[in-house]
């Protein structure tokens, strides 16, 4: 190879680039020939061969063409420091695919006891499982997870027609201007918090991280058929029977 220079298609033949690859690497000045002859062919140096094993080499490592040329005009170009960004990049995707691994697990086992999910329930499902790592504590997660355990195991549909039941008589109450303290209200309230002692197994911080869940993202409320309004109604109620 001493003294060598070769034309765009031997260096083609020789690397397995394709002669169109070599000249876009000559257009965005990734990799020019050093050389051109008499009747304008580029010609290529070993020099111009290293650099581009150089550039094969980032590009195994996921790195963009933009990238790879601002390593390698930079002066203070150092491979080791080159290898340790693309690890930390790796680290970082298999974080998040574990992270996205666990979610899709808890989801399935979500989904694996209901018939017939609905979009809705689908969408709110995916939300709370994102969220409830910050608001709930680990321990909190697995006492909830069996708390859903034994409501499935214990014809689980028909508590949640009747939790949705609660939900729309509370609706049709605000709707008609029903005051809070009212004792229709006040009925619904209980039949609300028994339905919640039910799900939280009457954990007091597991409903306080709920409610802080809420407060922080009320559009999740949403997902259980509560807008926003409905929402303070029954906060409203509940302080009644609280107090």
């Amino acid at each position: 190879m001493q003294d060598k220079n070769w034309k765009v298609g031997e260096l083609s033949k020789l690397t397995g680039l394709t002669i169109r690859t070599l000249h876009h690497y000559d257009e965005i000045g990734l990799l020019s020939p050093s050389f051109r002859n008499d009747a304008g062919h580029r010609l290529y140096s070993e020099g111009d061969i290293i650099k581009l094993q150089q550039i094969m080499s980032l590009k195994q490592l996921d790195f963009s063409l933009d990238e790879i040329k601002q390593f390698l005009e930079n002066p203070k170009y150092n491979p080791i420091d080159v290898i340790e960004m693309q690890l930390k990049r790796l680290e970082e995707e298999i974080r998040l695919k574990d992270q996205l691994r666990s979610e899709l697990s808890e989801l399935l086992d979500v989904f694996k006891s209901w018939q017939r999910p609905s979009l809705v329930q689908f969408i709110n499902s995916i939300e709370l499982i994102r969220n409830q790592k910050k608001y709930f504590t680990k321990e909190q997660q697995l006492k909830l997870k069996k708390q859903y355990d034994i409501l499935n195991q214990n014809n689980g549909s028909e508590t949640f027609e009747s939790w949705s039941n609660i939900i729309s008589s509370f609706q049709a109450e605000m709707d008609n201007g029903t005051p809070v303290d009212d004792v229709k209200v006040i009925k619904l309230a209980k039949q609300w918090q028994e339905g919640i002692n039910f799900f939280t197994g009457g954990d007091s911080e597991i409903i306080h991280s709920a409610e802080l869940y809420y407060m922080d993202n009320p559009q999740a409320a949403k997902g259980n058929g509560m807008s926003s309004e409905l929402y303070e109604y029954i906060k409203k109620a509940l302080a009644n029977i609280e107090g």
